[in-house]
């Protein structure tokens, strides 16, 4: 795992940098993901992209998120419209594709849940009923990978996520986006290190105090069977769907994000 110090480097790219065309996906937890609620641009220019300001203080273009679709639907109209419920160690997020995501909406509809898998997806806000916002990502790729690469994920994100919340609490107010979220959201930093904690465990590394910023790996997390998130290993219907480490088609995850941040910015 890398150190948090060459991971918030690696993910506090300059704004200039970020506007010339491409972006880098960041990696967030579904906990800190659907708490992203402002979305907006940083300049008026026509194809100026969409950013949502995660509350630890980074902004995100797209996200490259690994976990574990539990459940697809199609609930479009007039068309079809494919909803999947994909769940990561701290919580749940909704992804979605359509007519203008051909790919992504056919895996969708061929998918048998549950079953693990790689995405990057834009993130999309959208008004309640109630006055509220609620988080969606509006996919770009997807495919199905193996336990180990959504490990490997999990471990990585924990330390993004663990550098950024360093960052946001050291800060004195020379980061525009950390001072952006205090302004925005009323933020309770301990739900997203209790957050990680979940994940340390999901993937037997042991939990830390909210208050430590370095983790320790050690005993193996008990698994809840009843629990909305996916630890360990699927059941046998679906490890057709999961590529083992021998398997040629197989998923590298650096490979992937690699693509990601290669890849051109949506028309």
């Amino acid at each position: 795992m890398r150190d948090s110090s060459s991971t918030s480097a690696a993910d506090s790219r300059t704004n200039t940098n970020q506007q010339q065309g491409r972006q880098v996906a960041k990696r967030a937890f579904a906990a800190e993901l659907n708490d992203a609620t402002h979305v907006f641009k940083e300049s008026d220019e026509e194809r100026a992209p969409n950013f949502a300001l995660l509350l630890s203080g980074e902004i995100a273009n797209r996200y490259f998120l690994v976990g574990t679709i539990t459940e697809v639907n199609d609930v479009g109209n007039d068309s079809e419209y494919w909803q999947a419920r994909v769940v990561d160690p701290t919580g749940t997020v909704f992804a979605y594709a359509g007519q203008y995501q051909p790919e992504a909406a056919a895996f969708l509809s061929s998918l048998e849940p549950p079953a693990y898998v790689a995405l990057t997806a834009k993130p999309s806000t959208y008004e309640t009923d109630d006055g509220g916002v609620n988080v969606s990502l509006r996919l770009e790729t997807i495919t199905y990978v193996d336990a180990a690469t959504r490990n490997r994920w999990v471990a990585e994100t924990i330390a993004r996520t663990e550098a950024r919340l360093d960052v946001f609490e050291s800060d004195d107010g020379d980061n525009p986006y950390v001072v952006m979220s205090r302004e925005r959201y009323d933020a309770d930093l301990d739900t997203y290190h209790e957050a990680l904690n979940d994940a340390r465990e999901d993937i037997g590394m042991e939990a830390i105090p909210v208050s430590t910023s370095v983790p320790e790996s050690g005993a193996d997390a008990d698994s809840d069977p009843d629990s909305d998130t996916t630890s360990g290993e699927l059941d046998e219907s679906t490890q057709e769907h999961a590529p083992t480490d021998g398997d040629e088609d197989a998923v590298d995850e650096a490979a992937i994000a690699a693509a990601v941040a290669n890849a051109d910015l949506e028309e």
